[in-house]
């Protein structure tokens, strides 16, 4: 698979695109009839997904250097901390699993730690693990760079091939900025986690929901999954404001069969 190398942009102006390697210093135009192209090598592609026209464009992209090889795989253990390092970066401290413990899921089930990587270098990570009957995506990031290219998807999609040759269904916690992400995705169907310590809220609390499982994970500390038909951030907003001792997040799961 190959993409625009990180140093390529290009942006339409005057019914024209515009292509600049910055680091080069290399300049060109495009008729507007190539957009469709431009948009295949900015989110990767495979040749045989371009027409015979866009072809010739590409080798003279191929001779001016102005791609990349792109390549979804699992990761190595040497390449693990790279791996971590976007993770801290994109996801700061919205992070809730620390390193030991993403390191010991990894020595358990390192087929479900991919990596998106240009030229070798890691600019993407999606990672899971099984719990209880299905499997969890723990965490995904992309380098701020490469965002709104695609890459996400293309390392879901990567992740459902894994899963699917041995679980039924992949569910995935969402943190805020992440909900529209995980609602573009094909067949993810959001659900409300409520997280509570039972002398602060009762189930009574959230008796306008309608309920699909109910839990202790502790002695203290209960959990309540709620349907609901869209994932709204005014909606965890609103709760979190009326209940601000209890926990809100959104789940999305897809059935696999």
């Amino acid at each position: 698979m190959q993409t625009l190398n990180k140093h390529v942009k290009w942006r339409i102006e005057k019914k024209e695109i515009l292509i600049c390697d910055c680091k080069r210093l290399i300049d060109l135009k495009l008729p507007l009839e190539y957009t469709g192209f431009m948009k295949k090598l900015e989110r990767g592609f495979e040749k045989n997904m371009l027409n015979q026209k866009e072809k010739l464009a590409f080798k003279d992209f191929e001779k001016m250097r102005l791609l990349s090889n792109l390549e979804i795989r699992q990761i190595r253990e040497k390449e693990f901390n790279n791996a971590m390092s976007i993770l801290d970066k994109e996801l700061g401290k919205n992070r809730v699993r620390d390193k030991d413990f993403v390191y010991n899921k990894f020595k358990g089930y390192s087929q479900f730690f991919i990596g998106l990587f240009l030229d070798n270098e890691i600019i993407g990570i999606i990672c899971g693990f099984p719990r209880e009957d299905y499997l969890l995506i723990s965490e995904i990031a992309v380098d701020l760079k490469f965002h709104n290219r695609g890459f996400g998807k293309k390392l879901v999609k990567e992740f459902e091939k894994r899963a699917v040759k041995k679980y039924n269904q992949i569910n995935a916690g969402a943190e805020d900025k992440a909900v529209g992400f995980y609602n573009s995705l094909p067949d993810y169907k959001p659900f409300l986690l409520i997280q509570f310590a039972k002398k602060d809220y009762s189930d009574k609390n959230f008796s306008g929901f309608k309920f699909i499982k109910k839990y202790d994970f502790d002695k203290e500390n209960r959990a309540i999954e709620v349907e609901i038909k869209n994932a709204d951030l005014n909606l965890l907003n609103n709760l979190r404001e009326k209940y601000p001792l209890a926990w809100f997040q959104y789940l999305f799961v897809k059935k696999l069969i």
